[in-house]
Parts: structure tokens; C-alpha cells; sequence
């Protein structure tokens, strides 16, 4: 019975490890996507800035982009 446990938390160390390198690769395209619309990734956006979307979930939510002048 041991022998399935080890190979069951194996497999899922294995699942998690994929999880984040996925998760990963996705919050470089969004930062990729931020940086083609003149924006910043930054944990909070400035008050003369509005949030464009995002670049990644963990450390810098948001996309910020300077508000036009109208």
C-alpha cells in the first residue's frame, strides 16, 4: 500500500509543478499584451491611471495605462 501512496503524491507533485509552468507562461503573454498597449504592470494603478487589464494574478494584477486628456 505504500508504494501507491508514494506514486499517487508523485503524480501529484507532478500535476501541480504542471499547473504553475502553465499558469506562468499565460502571465508572461498578458505582460507581452500590456507592454503592445502603451501600458505598466503594477500591483495598484495611480490615480491619473486607469486599469487596462491584467498581467498576472500573484504579484502585479493590474495593467495601467496614463488616462487620455479629453
Amino acid at each position: 500500500m505504500s508504494g501507491a501512496m508514494r506514486i499517487f503524491s508523485l503524480i501529484s507533485a507532478a500535476l501541480i509543478l504542471l499547473v504553475h509552468i502553465f499558469s506562468a507562461h499565460g502571465g508572461i503573454y498578458r505582460q507581452v499584451q500590456c507592454k503592445k498597449m502603451n501600458g505598466r504592470c503594477e500591483v495598484e494603478c495611480l490615480s491619473f491611471e486607469v486599469k487596462i487589464g491584467g498581467c498576472r494574478a500573484e504579484l502585479t494584477p493590474f495593467c495601467c495605462k496614463k488616462k487620455g486628456n479629453k
